[in-house]
């Protein structure tokens, strides 16, 4: 088990330093692209850096939670999780070495997960009344990209800080049906994406812009009222399965109080070792099985 610990942490610090090696070489490729783009093109020179890749696996998530991570971030994280997990190693063996990785990465995501859950609910719930926002300016005659961008201030400000960067590219002549596509690929939300793939169709195909957002808007609002009434009744298994997640915690931690001749067998043993992360692993398992049970999708 403490081999296997030290390889972890070996091929941990060979990817912090391929991280940092491509990282380098990533910037001296951009500043030769913007140095070689300035003779024929001067206003080259004054151009930002684009922003950092991500997975396409992560990207959805990030974008949802409105996280935009830098290398300075990214290296930050790493940083502090490998120093946990050198300082677990030396401290306390290779279990919560082991423990102090997985933990904090478990935390990490779980935090982006209900930002992400959170901001889009409130996103979905403000964007009914935008959309009649904008019917409502349509129908007094102006155009499309006009009533996007003239309703947006007086949006909720979730709305506002999820679709102000595709707004102010229509704003500022870029394509509709460009614009609102590309916000959509970005978040993944359905809603968003039915309703870009609605301005799309109405832009190609024409026909009364005014009615397919009222109608979209009636969607949103059955989908709110549908998601609603699950969430009231599911509440009681959902209250359930919180408390068989924390019985497992709650009673190792009695154990270690009443009893920790019983715990020490975990953190002595190799064997213990061997059954206390074989225990964990279970207990993360179920919990996701669990969550995913029920979430319910309509």
């Amino acid at each position: 088990m403490i081999g296997a610990a030290y390889l972890l942490l070996a091929l941990l610090m060979l990817l912090g330093v391929g991280y940092f090696v491509m990282l380098e070489r990533n910037r001296r490729v951009a500043l030769l692209d913007r140095r070689i783009a300035a003779v024929t093109e001067p206003a080259a020179l004054i151009r930002l850096p684009g922003p950092m890749r991500i997975p396409d696996f992560v990207a959805p998530l990030l974008a949802q939670a409105q996280i935009e991570p830098t290398p300075r971030m990214v290296s930050i994280v790493a940083g502090v999780v490998a120093l946990l997990f050198i300082l677990a190693l030396a401290l306390g063996g290779a279990g919560t070495a082991l423990a102090a990785l997985l933990l904090p990465a478990g935390g990490l995501i779980f935090y982006i997960r209900q930002r992400a859950f959170a901001r889009v609910d409130a996103l979905i719930e403000a964007l009914p009344f935008y959309l009649d926002g904008v019917r409502q300016l349509l129908v007094v005659g102006s155009s499309l990209p006009q009533a996007l961008v003239r309703t947006l201030p007086a949006a909720a400000i979730e709305l506002q800080s999820f679709l102000g960067p595709a707004v102010r590219r229509i704003e500022m002549g870029a394509p509709v049906a460009e614009a609102m596509q590309g916000f959509a690929g970005r978040l993944r939300v359905p809603e968003i994406s039915m309703l870009a793939a609605a301005i799309g169709a109405n832009l190609r195909f024409g026909g009364p812009m005014s009615a397919v957002l009222g109608n979209l808007a009636q969607i949103v609002r059955e989908r709110l009222r549908i998601h609603r009434e699950l969430r009231s009744a599911t509440a009681e298994v959902r209250v359930s399965t919180r408390l068989l997640m924390a019985m497992p915690v709650v009673m190792v931690a009695f154990l270690f109080f009443a009893n920790r001749a019983y715990i020490d067998f975990f953190l002595d043993e190799p064997r213990g070792h061997f059954l206390g992360v074989l225990a964990i692993g279970l207990q993360l398992t179920g919990m996701l099985v669990m969550r995913r049970m029920m979430r319910a999708a309509f």
